[in-house]
């Protein structure tokens, strides 16, 4: 029970259809597991069952989910329903409608004859509409369960629970505010009264009878009609354009403008090519009947023109001036109407189909009054780090810097004293270093209490910068727009005037280190000088090995007694690979591989340790013997491919993190690929505590970059996280200037009809499934439902397991195939080597198979079971490209990350991994440093497959990937059955001409 404004909640029974078998109703899916139910297979059916319940009031509803949500966060025999998240879920969004203000008084015909006053919900903007469409596509089942006659649809069910909530939360408000004044003594026969009345107090029936009733209904509907109007015209709009003040007019006048002219000027726009612009001055000299603009008619555009400012004048009643015009062509506006067009009536304009066009800075953090964070360094912790070099110091994240807060207006800092006089000018928008900026009075108000509040002081520069970054303005009052700094701080941040200092190449370093790798190598040992975790994030290819080998040498040479060893973790398939690059670029370093049943423990571990520069391990060995390895003094712990510890709770990833070292650094090509939480636990290694709990990352910048696309707080993350990320990309000609041209292609393949047919039956199958399942098995059978269709679209003996030892490999069978034996026969013919990447182990053993068979060729496979020994006599014999071994098959997972073959200039990605991060990964196995001829990269999908609909998916997604946002397999789980059924269904271009 919960306390209510309005009344008790009352037991009463509802009839529901509810799945049940042999009379008994059926526990949920999530109930039956947490009762270790075995969900057997029993007849299911649909029967009403009379059902007790209790009945909330409206306006209780969303407090009581608050605290039931409460309750099972801190009682975990508590579960809750889907229904009960679906129902929060509600209530969030009525709340968002009432705080936008998107709610209308509206007049209900009632099917007894009755009128009735309500308050509904106003879904107009396509954001709010698309964001009522995606709650209902989650809306569970037993949402519907309910019997009505009618039966409620799901959009009806959710228009209901919306206009109880706001209507009841609307009364309540004018309840509080005693808006029954303004009726009280009013003739209640009015009708115009009676419905006001409605609104106003508990009574909703309006009274009204005859020619009055008619009259009050079309006087609502015509109101009604007026906000759903989109415009006279379904091909043109008008477009208002906000201009602001002449530079000219400026010139004469101090740098805080108090009022100028703006112009607010008038267009017409295409409604499907918002490009094509129409400004009003030359509308007026287009002939009257039309005229034809870029292939769009233009039907009698003076007429169009002037009906559309009647229009707009509506909701801004300064164009009404510009009627008084035969030919208006633009509005003067001083700058408080500027002001007020900006801030009140472009989003009702917007809301009502017309165009706005507004300056760039208007709606950015930089336009508007914040505070600044200040930070100036400590000089007596900048000697330390300087006499210790990279030895363990006392700074980094941890060290005390001073700090001062500034307002900032735009990008101008004030002081007190001149904001303050600033403020006294009372002006909404005024000129600040050649720009405008806003001043909203209630920023005024609280940027003085928060300066007076914060004098200043000094703290940890970590937290510095979560408070520049990362602050809540709910509680500051006012935004904090960033930080300034100086000194080494401001050459962290990349804002010093002075460069940061270049390191010179060490002299036992055998080899050139390109400009670029010399940047890495100086900011590495300025971000270690001070004490900082770091990853080098440089695109796959471009050296991250001899750069830090680079680095290892660099210190041994500037540290004559000596450094302790660095202990650096990898994947099993690199582990060759550090050594011999080790041995060719810097020969004086000691390095150890840590690995194999006879590899050292205890003491021995400990003394081999002490006489080694570089100790190179596994993951997996990182956590089997981890209390082996962290015996030893490490000087640095290396993570190569830290992609590795991405998920933080994983036993593996928290072995790596309790390891102790004077300095840590990360190596990988991809910082993110899928979640933003891999991030979190990559720079939470690095800097322990820096982005703060799991908990509070996801709360601050996790769930709003992922599921809103904040680009604000996009903005901020990255602020953050990129004094310790560096990250340069090949395609960047101030990187790499010489590497070839890489070309990629998309190979449309089909299915033959026996792959087509069992497609198919998968299909059938598994939406069967998936629609009788909850919760994690339904997204279970999803994801084995998409694997399996991978695999059918692969070759259909991955799946039936038909060939056995001995058989041959029918490539006719599969249309992927027979495309690969094509291209490979060509690729044979020129002389070229090729990589073909698949993600399935059982597959690749099928490739080979096959590809032997067809090609009459030796064919290498390398995949997670292949030994360390084989792995570098696979590679070894791939990279001497003499002909004899033209063909490496990779399973993507194994042969993915770290290793060089340059050999190849062909890569063939058989089955595409449904993410774009991981597939770079693999492409650059062979497009990197040495590659010195075009790389040809071939991406293969089955045309008319979901293989198609989740390419062109990856392709929209590319933009958050480009922005540290991710996107792996996990988010088609969540799909609804019929977005499912409409991605998995075969279309007719998917089988070949000879079905």
């Amino acid at each position: 029970a919960t306390e209510s404004r309005s009344q008790p909640m009352q037991v009463e029974h509802v009839s529901l259809q509810l799945p049940s078998s042999e009379g008994a109703v059926l526990a949920s899916s999530s109930l039956a597991r947490r009762r270790g139910d075995d969900g057997g297979e029993t007849a299911t059916m649909l029967a009403p069952l009379n059902s007790p319940s209790c009945s909330i009031a409206p306006i209780d509803a969303a407090d009581f989910l608050d605290r039931l949500i409460d309750l099972a966060e801190r009682d975990r025999d508590l579960v809750l329903a889907p229904s009960v998240r679906f129902a929060e879920r509600v209530c969030a969004l009525s709340r968002h409608i009432l705080a936008q203000q998107r709610f209308v008084p509206m007049l209900c015909h009632c099917a007894d004859g009755d009128l009735t006053a309500s308050w509904r919900p106003w879904l107009a903007d396509d954001m709010t509409r698309e964001r009522a469409t995606r709650l209902l596509a989650t809306m569970p089942p037993v949402f519907r369960a309910i019997e009505s006659d009618p039966p409620m649809t799901s959009w009806s069910i959710l228009d209901d629970m919306l206009w109880r909530m706001i209507d009841a939360s609307c009364r309540a408000v004018l309840e509080d505010e005693d808006m029954n004044e303004t009726i009280s003594g009013r003739d209640r026969n009015d009708p115009h009264v009676a419905w006001l009345s409605g609104l106003l107090d508990g009574e909703i029936d309006v009274d009204a009878s005859g020619r009055e009733r008619q009259g009050i209904i079309r006087g609502v509907r015509g109101w009604i009609a007026r906000l759903e109007e989109r415009g006279a015209s379904s091909t043109w709009r008008l477009c208002l354009r906000l201009n602001e003040p002449l530079d000219a007019l400026l010139a004469e006048k101090k740098e805080a403008v108090p009022n100028v002219p703006w112009s607010l000027s008038f267009h017409l726009q295409a409604g499907d090519a918002e490009h094509v612009v129409v400004d009003a001055a030359d509308i007026w000299v287009l002939p009257s009947d039309g005229v034809s603009i870029e292939g769009l008619r233009l039907d009698d555009p003076h007429q169009l023109l002037l009906a559309e400012l009647a229009r707009a004048a509506r909701l801004f009643k300064p164009i009404e001036k510009a009627l008084d015009h035969a030919e208006p062509v633009d509005l003067e506006l001083d700058t408080r109407q500027a002001y007020d067009f900006l801030r009140e009536v472009k989003p009702l304009l917007l809301e009502q189909g017309f165009g706005v066009e507004s300056p760039d800075w208007w709606e950015t953090s930089r336009s508007r009054l914040g505070a600044r964070l200040r930070i100036e360094d400590a000089p007596e912790e900048i000697e330390q780090a300087d006499a210790s070099r990279a030895m363990t110091t006392n700074v980094g994240l941890s060290a005390l810097v001073g700090y001062r807060w500034e307002i900032a207006v735009g990008d101008t800092t004030l002081s007190l004293k001149e904001f303050e006089q600033l403020a006294a000018l009372k002006t909404p928008l005024v000129r600040m270093g050649g720009k405008w900026v806003e001043i909203r009075p209630e920023d005024v108000e609280n940027a003085v209490k928060f300066i007076h509040e914060n004098p200043g002081g000094a703290m940890p520069l970590g937290d510095a910068m979560s408070l520049a970054f990362g602050t809540d303005p709910k509680k500051t009052g006012i935004p904090v727009v960033g930080l300034e700094a100086s000194g080494w701080v401001g050459s962290l941040l990349g804002e010093a005037a002075e460069a940061m200092p270049l390191a010179e190449p060490p002299e036992g370093f055998k080899g050139t280190l390109r400009p670029y790798q010399v940047r890495g190598l100086s900011w590495m040992r300025f971000l270690e000088r001070f004490g900082f975790g770091l990853c080098l994030a440089d695109d796959m290819g471009l050296g991250k090995t001899i750069q830090m080998l680079a680095l290892l040498q660099l210190e041994r040479e500037e540290t004559p007694t000596g450094v302790p060893p660095t202990l650096l973790v990898a994947p099993t398939s690199v582990l060759a690979n550090w050594y011999h690059e080790a041995k060719r670029f810097t020969p004086t370093i000691r390095t150890h591989i840590h690995h194999g049943v006879d590899r050292l423990q205890g003491p021995a571990f400990a003394e081999m340790a002490a006489k080694t520069d570089l100790v190179v391990t596994t993951y997996a060995l990182a956590y089997r013997d981890v209390q082996t390895i962290e015996e030893v003094p490490w000087h640095r712990i290396v993570l190569d491919e830290a992609q590795f510890i991405k998920n933080p709770s994983a036993k593996q990833t928290q072995a790596v993190r309790s390891l102790k070292g004077a300095h840590r650094a990360a190596l990988t090509g991809t910082p993110v690929e899928n979640r933003l939480g891999e991030l979190w636990s990559i720079m939470d290694f690095l800097n322990p505590g820096y982005l703060g709990s799991p908990g509070q990352f996801r709360t601050r910048f996790a769930a709003p970059i992922e599921r809103r696309r904040d680009k604000e707080k996009a903005r901020k993350l990255r602020s953050l996280v990129q004094p310790f990320i560096l990250r340069r990309l090949k395609t960047d000609s101030s990187v790499v200037s010489d590497l070839p041209e890489k070309i990629e292609t998309k190979e449309h393949c089909v299915l033959t009809p026996e792959q087509a047919e069992m497609y198919e039956n998968t299909v059938s199958r598994m939406i069967a499934k998936v629609e009788s399942a909850e919760g994690i098995q339904r997204r279970g059978e999803v994801l084995a439902g998409l694997i399996k269709l991978k695999q059918i679209c692969n070759h259909p003996s991955q799946v039936l397991k038909d060939v056995g030892e001995g058989e041959r490999v029918r490539p006719s069978r599969s249309g992927k195939c027979v495309r690969l034996i094509e291209q490979l026969d060509e690729v044979l013919a020129e002389g070229d080597q090729s990589l073909v990447f698949t993600q399935f182990r059982q597959m690749g053993n099928l490739l080979a198979k096959m590809l032997r068979q067809e090609l009459d060729r030796e064919i290498l496979f390398l995949h997670g079971g292949t030994p360390r020994g084989q792995r570098e006599k696979l590679i070894d014999r791939f990279q001497k490209a003499d002909g004899t071994a033209p063909i490496l098959i990779l399973s993507l997972r194994a042969g993915g990350v770290g290793l060089n073959l340059t050999a190849a200039t062909h890569v063939f990605h058989f089955d595409r991994w449904w993410n774009p991060a991981v597939e770079n990964q693999a492409t650059d196995r062979a497009y990197r440093i040495g590659q010195t001829r075009t790389v040809l990269v071939h991406k293969y999908l089955v045309r008319g497959t979901l293989e198609e609909r989740i390419d062109e998916m990856i392709e929209q997604k590319t933009e958050l990937a480009e922005n540290i946002i991710g996107a792996g397999e996990s988010w088609l789980t969540e799909l609804d059955t019929d977005d499912l059924r409409d991605l998995l269904s075969l279309r007719d271009d998917a089988i070949g001409d000879d079905a």
